[in-house]
């Protein structure tokens, strides 16, 4: 049953770790003053935002937050992949240093995966953890990287090499933002909430593929409905596994495959957006399901459906591209060895078993991974 599109407090907990994550608010500084007031003294607070909304959301948030006495330090940032560095980050430690930000000032990041990350990076280390308040700003951030406490850099070709587990202290999910983005970033984070679907639940697979005219148009009940319940799973995973130890490696379904076409095509520009790269990873990790669990092809087409439904891409034309079809094959076989859920010396990959539930396996052959790269990327 679609459930109202009404505010919802989930509760994250983590061993000693406990939040709110407030879904579909109307009020952001309201929210952040009431927990600001419940959880610190300190009214030093610095604010790492997204540009794009440096003459809407920025203003008002810091209006809010100044006239309820507290002084807000602003870092406007570019977002996108190429900013998530740790010169990035050394500019928010020299903000917060050279304004004297101590342990019990707050961090709040405004914007997209990449801000989200960098800040919770930067607040994780600063005087060894400062409070940090997740508004996330694009639908992949609202459903996926803004839980689970992750934070992170990038480091050369390798992405989220130098990281940290790190929980705000508030997370706010407001459905004002989705109207902003573009239809390629709204389908990218579409991607992780049919990511979500294939490993745990065959009922919002099929709600997603009946329902996907509405989705597409924004319908809000429509859409409500799937950001919660893609909500409810990452909570489900993520608790009781902090570091990825067990089931919590589930959610990284599609991500070593397409994470090793992210950076392999990420040479001027962006080719890819970590969604789109994650559509291509599932259907690289159907396939090897495909022959490594000698199923039909029923999951395979299955995937490629649904994607195809969201226009979301299932294949990489490697001319298209700019690159030639071998040369892109051979980068990503060695970019994928740098993907940090290595075991030892083995690659770990989260294969479906059926839709709405995945296995985890180590015992994949270099064959068997060249070939599913083989199936993804053509001419």
């Amino acid at each position: 049953m679609i459930q109202e599109k009404l505010p919802k407090k989930y509760r994250a907990e983590f061993s000693e770790h406990k939040y709110d994550i407030i879904v579909g608010t109307d009020d952001i500084a309201a929210d952040i003053i009431e927990c600001l007031q419940a959880k610190t003294l300190n009214q030093n607070v610095a604010l790492v935002f997204d540009t794009f909304f440096q003459n809407s959301v920025y203003p008002v948030l810091k209006k809010g937050l100044s006239a309820a006495g507290y002084k807000v330090y602003p870092y406007p940032m570019q977002a996108g992949k190429h900013n998530k560095t740790i010169s990035e980050a050394m500019k928010i430690y020299e903000l917060l240093e050279t304004n004297l930000l101590s342990r019990d000032s707050t961090m709040i990041a405004l914007g997209g995966g990449v801000i989200g990350d960098l800040a919770g990076f930067v607040a994780s280390t600063y005087h060894r953890g400062i409070n940090l308040i997740a508004v996330p700003t694009t639908l992949t951030a609202m459903i996926d990287s803004s839980i689970g406490g992750k934070v992170a850099i990038n480091f050369r070709k390798t992405i989220n090499a130098i990281g940290n587990y790190y929980h705000p202290i508030l997370n706010i999910i407001d459905f004002q933002f989705i109207d902003s983005l573009s239809q390629r970033d709204f389908k990218a984070g579409l991607a992780e909430i049919i990511k979500c679907a294939v490993i745990d639940d065959e009922e919002l697979f099929d709600f997603l593929s009946l329902e996907s005219r509405k989705v597409l148009n924004k319908n809000e009940l429509v859409l409500s409905h799937i950001m919660r319940r893609a909500i409810e799973i990452k909570l489900k995973y993520v608790s009781g596994d902090i570091r990825e130890q067990g089931k919590r490696l589930k959610l990284n379904y599609g991500h070593t495959l397409g994470h090793a076409v992210e950076v392999s095509t990420d040479v001027l520009e962006e080719v890819y957006r970590h969604g789109e790269g994650v559509s291509l990873g599932m259907v690289g990790a159907a396939f090897l399901a495909l022959n490594r669990l000698k199923q039909g092809k029923e999951i395979l087409l299955a995937h490629e459906d649904i994607l195809f439904k969201y226009g979301l891409p299932t294949k990489v034309f490697a001319e298209e591209a700019g690159f030639i079809r071998r040369d892109l094959i051979e980068e990503c076989m060695s970019n994928i060895y740098k993907d940090k859920k290595k075991h030892s010396n083995s690659l770990r990959f989260i294969l479906p078993n059926r839709i709405g539930d995945c296995g985890i396996y180590n015992d994949l052959s270099e064959a068997a991974i060249l070939e599913a790269f083989n199936y993804i990327i053509g001419e």
